[in-house]
């Protein structure tokens, strides 16, 4: 027998996902303790894990059995609905396959367990702020797709919810179909909680392998009845088969729009539908082709999203989206994400300015929202590129980035909530220091020049990854050199008058904003072990200020 213990109050929840060896027998879990007869959960007909749901009816200790390898359980957490939201869930259990690490990304958020990838449906309700995202639970690599959940005050510390969404039970059912819950949006429900859009993916299906779906969640914890909004592809010729990540927001002449991505052969692909429902539940129609991102073969766009900007930028909108499968010859950099500003009206969008989001390229599938503090995007901190169907692959999101239009030019610096990790006071002069320890592999470095263009060059100290930040005065690069054998792209933007630059080293990640997030770098370090020291080689004469902060993990980090 194989179990674990939950100390639980009466009407605490316990979801465990479980399975038997093969779909034809049914795996079962026994629950005993709070002075009643043993309960037992069956599991479903099915190749993969599914969810079984306990209600302790007192207060108690618990105890969860099962017989191996009858039956087998991947996760079990517990939660009190009344205070999720501020408590977030308790983990009883995992597997080798699925545990999240526990030395890496300490200051960003991860999955508590299992694979993460494209950040879905942000919003803000009642004042906190919800990231759902793509979410396989059961391993660290990618499969049939869930949503996760998170909610936070300030953007920076995650508080883990129950896992919100999942696919259709079918494509659980059988290992022989691919697919699940794709990515999506979320608004704000008229009665409560949020309206949730997402792609349901099955391969081979006709006409659409990909569907646009909607339901919707008033608890903020559970889903109703999904609904097809979107079954067919448009009428546009040679169009490709993906139709995917439908991002709805409000148009300025008040209807409801949403933007999906996809691909002819001439390229990339940003689709506009709307509706005149209120509610945005049903009547969506296809308006035509937003945006073309021409290319040399047929490429689609993903994760596409238009957020209205404010303050300088107000009447605009940022138009962004990722082009999966592109190449950039010149550096090697593959899957690059850009940001358009430009004018749209409720049916067209007129370019004004064009920047890429990040040089490093591991900032991808960004998805932008209307936060009170203004526009703020999430990104995935990763590139599919690195991504191998055999090997784990822990992942984190970015910081939270605000989307500023100052002075012709659209700014993606971190949200003012990051402060909320330094401690202490500062070290200062960091030029002219020599080795600088960073404690716990954590720190925030800012960097302001005495003179825009001053060359400098930041080595940061890793046991098996060559890293390093240097301006040339043309260009500010990200040197990068992993182990192994793998040709590594080039990560540098032009830029002849750098003033400053702002890095945040986590364990297993880096993030660069420049000039107050006119270019930015995000770079994913595949390794367990930190950065233990950095070195700033520059003419002392010529720093402003050159300092490091030491930060403290994000709540809810592993110790």
């Amino acid at each position: 027998m194989t179990e674990f213990e939950a100390d639980l109050d009466a009407g605490d929840i316990v979801h465990l996902w479980q399975k038997a060896p093969s779909r034809t027998a049914l795996s079962e879990v026994v629950v005993t303790g709070g002075g009643s007869q043993p309960v037992r959960r069956a599991g479903a007909h099915s190749d993969d894990f599914t969810r079984s749901v306990f209600e302790a009816p007192v207060a108690g200790t618990y105890r969860f059995g099962w017989q191996e390898p009858g039956t087998a359980v991947s996760l079990a957490y517990s939660f009190a609905p009344s205070r999720v939201a501020d408590e977030g869930v308790r983990l009883l259990h995992t597997t080798a396959k699925n545990r999240a690490s526990e030395a890496r990304y300490k200051l960003h958020f991860q999955s508590p367990w299992g694979w993460m990838n494209d950040p879905n449906g942000l919003c803000q309700i009642d004042g906190a702020s919800h990231l759902f995202y793509q979410h396989y639970p059961h391993s660290l690599r990618w499969n049939t797709m869930h949503w996760g959940h998170a909610v936070s005050e300030n953007l920076v510390d995650w508080i883990d919810q129950p896992i919100f969404l999942e696919p259709r039970a079918e494509l659980l059912a059988d290992n022989g179909l691919t697919g699940g819950a794709f990515s999506g949006s979320a608004i704000p429900h008229a009665e409560g909680g949020v309206r949730v859009f997402y792609t349901d993916r099955e391969d081979d299906r006709e006409p659409s392998q990909e569907w646009q779906i909607t339901t919707v969640s008033q608890d903020m914890l559970s889903v109703g009845p999904s609904t097809p909004i979107i079954t067919d592809r448009p009428s546009i010729p040679n169009f490709g088969k993906d139709i995917r990540d439908p991002y709805v927001f409000k148009g300025p002449d008040g209807l409801w729009k949403m933007v999906v991505a996809g691909a002819d052969d001439r390229g990339g692909l940003v689709l506009l539908y709307e509706t005149r429902d209120p509610e945005a539940a049903d009547g969506w129609t296809f308006v035509g082709i937003l945006h073309r991102e021409p290319l040399s073969r047929s490429i689609p766009a993903e994760c596409p999203g238009l957020v209205a900007l404010d303050g300088e930028g107000e009447g605009l909108y940022a138009l962004i989206f990722g082009i999966i499968g592109y190449r950039d010859e010149a550096t090697r950099r593959r899957n690059l994400s850009y940001a358009i500003v430009g004018r749209f009206d409720g049916r067209t969008f007129e370019p004004i300015a064009r920047r890429e989001v990040d040089f490093g390229t591991d900032c991808y599938a960004i998805q932008a929202f209307q936060h009170a503090d203004g526009p703020v995007g999430i990104a995935w901190a990763a590139n599919w590129t690195d991504v191998f169907k055999d090997r784990d692959f822990p992942s984190a999101m970015t910081f939270p980035r605000r989307f500023i239009w100052q002075d012709g030019q659209l700014r993606m610096p971190p949200v003012e909530g990051v402060k909320a990790l330094r401690t202490g006071v500062a070290t200062e002069a960091l030029a002219g220091a020599g080795s600088v320890p960073l404690a716990g592999g954590l720190g925030e470095i800012e960097i302001e020049l005495a003179t825009p263009g001053t060359p400098f060059r930041l080595d940061f100290a890793h046991p098996d990854h060559g890293i390093a930040l240097v301006y040339d005065g043309a260009a500010l690069e990200l040197v990068f050199d992993p182990p192994g054998n793998r040709v590594v792209p080039r990560y540098l933007t032009p830029t002849t008058t750098l003033k400053t630059v702002r890095i945040f080293v986590d364990v297993g990640l880096i993030e660069i904003y420049a000039d107050d997030g006119l270019q930015c770098a995000t770079k994913r370090i595949d390794s367990d072990q930190p950065i233990s020291v950095i070195e700033l080689h520059v003419d002392p004469a010529a720093v402003e200020t050159a300092r490091l902060w030491n930060l403290r993990p994000r709540l809810g980090a592993a110790a």
